[in-house]
């Protein structure tokens, strides 16, 4: 039964990992006769007139003024962003509402309005800033609840934020109890559901579903393959950085090459092996990059939902080498598409960086059957279906 869908997204941009997931969903949903509308709460970007997706899609742009006086303002007032979003969903009518990448930017009054006009509220939040004054439920390379049922006292006592953030505070303490009114959560692993239920969310609202990622978006190119290996992606603490840095003072005769897709402080690495190359992205350059490595690094330590830049990794058949955390537990088994290593295991991971560098067979294996894994994983068909259980599960936990 076709169903009239509202997908709310921060970005719609297609060398973004927010823009492309929101894409492929909205392609599958089409697909399946589903009408689907998308609102983007940001301005048009510079891929506005590259392609055919704008002139072909139902698509409103609602860019959030994000000083602080208009955030606080949000939180209660019938500021015009929040009258423009009622009248969207007012004029649409969705079954549907779903925060596609749900996170503290979304104003509480989102929520509500969509459930007072009798939609289903579906959040998928792929970090933890809807409660973490961090963003990820992460501190000093563990994870963190200090902030749990919103005592954010914690996190200015414990210095993770400071006077001046207590506002942001209330905001995610108004936004907190909004969500947890939601129909379904979607979270891509069984760790993330422990966190989302320490954070008050029901087992009932729990749905299992991966950030989607559509490996048709391009045809990787193939390029002869170098010794070193790399690391792109957020440069946080929570995604291992750290750990590197130990990793490759092990591995002096070995080289890394680091692409930070944000600032990384400078002098966080000072071997002669390890190189940070800052600037490049999906439209100047990653792309070779990541085809000529020998090997993909990417030693999260916290309970990630799906990574964009371990998909990108599989799509190019490169060998990756990650932490036994979050998702990784659901797909990867060691030796046979990653190796994997028990969290924060310095030794084991610069074994299995040494073991994998001399070992160009194994790349190819691990390579190939990691490149099965993301079709397998993300194939429309399933998807879409793990998608429609989510969106009709009820509240007592049984799928319609």
């Amino acid at each position: 039964m076709s169903m009239k869908i509202l997908l709310v997204c921060e970005s719609s941009f297609k060398y973004e990992s927010g823009g492309r997931v929101v894409r492929y969903l909205n392609k599958i949903l089409k697909s399946k006769g589903h009408q689907v509308k998308l609102i983007v709460l940001s301005g048009k970007r510079e891929d506005y007139e590259l392609d055919s997706f704008y002139k072909e899609n139902d698509i409103e742009f609602l860019p959030f003024r994000k000083n602080l006086k208009n955030r606080m303002a949000n939180i209660a007032l019938s500021t015009r962003e929040i009258r423009h979003y009622k009248d969207i969903l007012t004029s649409y009518q969705p079954e549907i509402v779903h925060f596609s990448s749900f996170d503290h930017g979304k104003p509480a009054q989102f929520i509500t309005i969509a459930k007072k006009i009798g939609a289903r509220v579906v959040l998928q939040p792929w970090t933890m800033q809807f409660y973490c004054e961090q963003g990820f439920g992460f501190r000093n390379e563990h994870k963190c609840n200090l902030c749990a049922n919103g005592n954010y006292l914690n996190a200015l006592t414990k210095k993770c934020t400071t006077l001046r953030g207590l506002p942001l505070a209330l905001e995610r303490t108004v936004l907190q109890k909004a969500a947890l009114k939601a129909d379904v959560f979607l979270s891509s692993n069984s760790e993330l559901d422990e966190i989302l239920k320490t954070y008050g969310v029901l087992d009932s609202q729990l749905a299992r579903f991966p950030v989607p990622f559509d490996y048709t978006f391009m045809e990787p190119k193939a390029m002869p393959e170098t010794d070193y290996s790399i690391f792109f992606g957020q440069p946080n603490m929570h995604k291992g950085l750290g750990v590197l840095i130990k990793v490759f003072e092990k591995l002096p005769e070995l080289k890394l090459k680091i692409y930070p897709l944000s600032n990384l402080p400078e002098h966080t690495f000072s071997g002669d092996n390890v190189d940070v190359i800052s600037g490049l992205s999906w439209s100047s350059g990653l792309a070779d990059a990541i085809a000529s490595a020998g090997i993909v690094l990417l030693p999260t330590l916290w309970s990630s939902s799906t990574e964009y830049a371990l998909c990108e990794a599989l799509l190019f058949k490169k060998p990756v080498i990650l932490f036994n955390v979050g998702v990784h537990k659901h797909y990867f088994k060691n030796g046979f598409n990653a190796l994997v290593i028990e969290p924060g295991d310095v030794d084991a991971f610069a074994d299995a960086v040494r073991r994998m560098s001399q070992d160009p067979e194994l790349r190819r294996v691990i390579g190939e059957n990691g490149y099965k894994t993301l079709l397998e994983v993300n194939n429309p068909e399933k998807v879409y279906s793990q998608l429609m259980a989510a969106y009709t599960k009820n509240s007592s936990g049984i799928e319609n």
